[in-house]
């Protein structure tokens, strides 16, 4: 079985930094949206992302070297919600998720670079 990522330091660091960046976007949306702050809520929202995350990372091999086998997944979460409501949230929720994994990925290049000296890529 393959492994989520190639055992390196710095795609551990990667995948960590990305996990931290979904728990920030749960967080930002309970605070957006006046959901208390209930670590169930909490729970509820980070596991199906993180869930979703951490499978089609695995699939993909994010973590790992590229290969030249592209898949894409999409994971659709409705309960009885309107076409409208279902694509204004996913529009919403790729804009931030990519905002806040991207700023992680950022942060994870530099901060590899510098522990494990290579050069951001």
């Amino acid at each position: 079985m393959r492994r989520l990522t190639d055992g390196s330091p710095h795609a551990r660091l990667t995948l960590a930094v990305d996990v931290v960046a979904i728990a920030a976007f749960i967080l930002i949306g309970m605070r957006s949206h006046s959901d208390a702050a209930a670590a169930s809520i909490f729970l509820r929202n980070f596991v199906p992302f993180t869930g979703s995350w951490l499978v089609v990372a695995w699939l993909a091999g994010t973590y790992r070297p590229p290969t030249p086998v592209g898949l894409v997944v999409t994971l659709l979460w409705v309960r009885s919600w309107s076409i409208g409501e279902v694509l204004t949230f996913a529009l919403v929720a790729l804009i931030f998720a990519t905002m806040l994994i991207g700023l992680g990925r950022a942060i994870s290049a530099v901060l590899g670079a510098r522990l494990f000296d290579r050069r951001p890529s």
